[in-house]
């Protein structure tokens, strides 16, 4: 009993430090509400080049119902053709009543005009990436088409 309490009062600094550092380091964190959106459908993934348009189903929700502008000059949703450099970005209406702060969900449809082929071959492939800012200039996640194939 004597060695042990000797021993103890030597780690005793050692056992009040790993205390003190498991009592003051866990702190609740807290969890930025989410904007998220989820692709559901696009249609037709294979086409002839100048003859369909594409389109494309997303399903959103944001906690705050921050999404779109009324200003028809803020360009807040990117759609990037993976053949090309930079992306596209189109204006999106307000999703939810102005100057209201209201948790928002459902789907828009995206139309995109009908591809073309780049190149000589009889076909391209390619997909779209899509993201849309909200109004507190956050983007949401990016979800990507599957691949569509563009034909002569």
């Amino acid at each position: 009993i004597l060695y042990f309490g000797i021993y103890l009062m030597r780690n005793l600094k050692y056992i009040l430090f790993v205390f003190l550092l498991l009592t003051f380091s866990c702190k609740k964190e807290e969890i930025e509400p989410e904007f998220k959106i989820t692709l559901k459908n696009t249609t037709p993934t294979n086409l002839q080049e100048f003859q369909e348009n594409i389109m494309v189903t997303l399903e959103y929700q944001h906690p705050e119902g921050f999404v779109g502008f009324a200003d028809p000059d803020y360009l807040s949703l990117e759609i990037h053709d993976s053949r090309l450099p930079n992306p596209d970005f189109y204006h999106l209406q307000p999703l939810s009543p102005p100057n209201q702060t209201i948790s928002i969900q459902g789907t828009i449809n995206v139309e995109i005009d009908s591809p073309f082929r780049f190149g000589n071959g009889d076909s391209e492939t390619l997909t779209y990436a899509i993201r849309i800012q909200d109004n507190k200039m956050k983007w949401s996640n990016t979800v990507t088409t599957p691949i569509i194939t563009v034909n002569k």
